[in-house]
């Protein structure tokens, strides 16, 4: 299938609705939207009302979300779900120790190559790591794709949760229910659970990273003593305007992701016949360059997570399920300073990924495409080089800018399982724990010129 004409996917801001959690609406045709209710007995143009809930019915107004939309045939006209043939085998959505191990070493994976047979999102799409089960609705699972050709015929629905898609090569036309949405490397992507949507590759190759949560939705973090302003912007999120398809597509295919198994059903047309919808639950973008990122002003470095774009919380306060962290360009100007991220065991569970240019605290070996893993307090920290460069500038280093870098991180309070492919990959750098080994030690004993022991006794006593 070829990639859709440029016409029809946005090509800027004003193409799409702005504003983070919003209640929007959009009619392709205008009169589309019924007034006054939301299911008519007969809705405007003929089209059938349809509800998508993201959260139960009875969830507190300020968390609940739905949105509905007004189609030409509803999406429950199809036939019979069925298992997809030939069967993808490396996505999960409940881990265990029967599909998935547990590894505390500093894992980091080589970019993947993208494969030489045709492969679109779907079967380009393989699970990495994760904890929990979309069945019992907590947990997240942590994927990475490759493909080189366009979705055809068909749509993907992922019943299991949320998809946060970051490309890091190759652009994304997206086509979902609501409208349709171009995604770049340097942005990202939410597709909330229950959506169905497709793929287009207008570049060609492409490759990137996906983050799933089971049971919540993403959020903007909390500011607190930040105060209103500040990291991402609410403006800044951007949802699709509706646009509708009409024509009659014999033999076009549904691929479910049900507990992480695929299914496909059949159905005469497209799924995306949506007229016009309103709501607060729908897909939506957003510009990492837009990211206005806070940083210490005087001495120490700041917690990552003063770098959150978006989280996926618990019930217990101040708890992810999985954040969404950012490392964008930005000026470091601490004094008396180790500038670098700090060396540090973390009760969180760190997933890396680099999008363009390098990471701070890696000089060599983590490459845009790459990835990392540091599990829960599993040491980790800059690299030798990284710590001697720096450490040899003093207490007087200038400002310094980082420039042309776009890195993230995927952080959950859960314990990842990771999947025997990942393990096993040829990607895998089993020279990573080198990176350390040359760290030396700069230690000054000043006890011994003062006659104390390092029990701090001295001789005379």
């Amino acid at each position: 299938m070829s990639p859709k004409s440029s016409s029809h996917f946005p090509s800027d801001d004003s193409d799409y609705l702005s504003g983070f959690g919003n209640n929007l609406s959009s009619e392709a045709i205008a009169g589309a939207l019924p007034h006054g209710q939301n299911s008519p007995l007969v809705c405007p143009l003929g089209l059938y009302a349809e509800q998508i809930s993201g959260t139960s019915f009875t969830a507190p107004r300020k968390l609940n979300q739905r949105s509905w939309l007004y189609r030409i045939k509803p999406s429950v006209t199809h036939e019979p779900f069925k298992p997809r043939v030939p069967k993808h085998d490396k996505l999960v959505s409940e881990f265990s120790q029967v599909n998935s191990a547990v590894n505390p070493t500093q894992i980091r994976w080589k970019p993947v190559d993208i494969p030489e047979e045709p492969t679109d999102f779907v079967d380009g799409l393989y699970s990495v790591c994760g904890a929990g089960s979309s069945f019992l609705r907590h947990g997240f699972a942590i994927h990475m794709y490759t493909a080189n050709k366009s979705m055809d015929n068909c749509a993907f629905c992922n019943a299991d949760g949320d998809f946060l898609i970051v490309p890091q090569k190759g652009r994304l036309w997206i086509t979902t229910e609501c409208g349709k949405l171009q995604v770049c490397p340097g942005e990202i992507v939410i597709l909330p659970q229950g959506f169905r949507f497709s793929v287009d590759l207008p570049d060609g190759p492409s490759r990137g990273y996906v983050a799933e949560v089971f049971g919540t939705h993403f959020q903007l973090p909390d500011l607190g003593p930040i105060g209103a302003n500040g990291l991402a912007s609410a403006r800044d999120f951007l949802s699709p305007k509706a646009s509708f398809e009409r024509e009659s597509r014999p033999g076009y295919t549904i691929i479910q992701k049900f507990g992480g198994e695929l299914f496909t059903a059949k159905q005469d047309f497209s799924p995306f016949n949506v007229v016009a919808w309103h709501g607060n639950y729908v897909p939506y973008k957003y510009d990492l360059s837009k990211f206005c990122p806070y940083n210490t002003v005087l001495v120490d470095h700041g917690d990552p997570s003063i770098n959150t774009v978006l989280t996926a919380p618990t019930d217990k306060p101040g708890v992810a399920l999985l954040d969404f962290v950012i490392f964008p360009p930005r000026w470091l100007v601490a004094e008396h300073t180790f500038r670098p991220p700090y060396y540090h065991r973390n009760c969180m569970s760190e997933f890396m990924g680099l999008i363009h240019g390098g990471y701070e605290a890696k000089a060599d070996g983590f490459l845009p495409g790459g990835a990392s893993l540091h599990s829960c307090m599993t040491p980790h920290g800059p690299d030798t080089k990284t710590y001697e460069a720096t450490i040899a500038q003093g207490n007087d280093a200038a400002p310094h800018r980082i420039r042309d870098t776009m890195a993230f991180m995927f952080e959950s309070c859960l314990m990842p399982r990771i999947c025997p492919w990942a393990l096993e990959s040829p990607s895998v750098d089993h020279d990573y724990y080198q990176c350390w080994i040359g760290l030396k030690s700069h230690f000054i004993n000043t006890a011994e010129n003062t006659g104390l022991q390092n029990n701090g006794c001295t001789d005379a006593e």
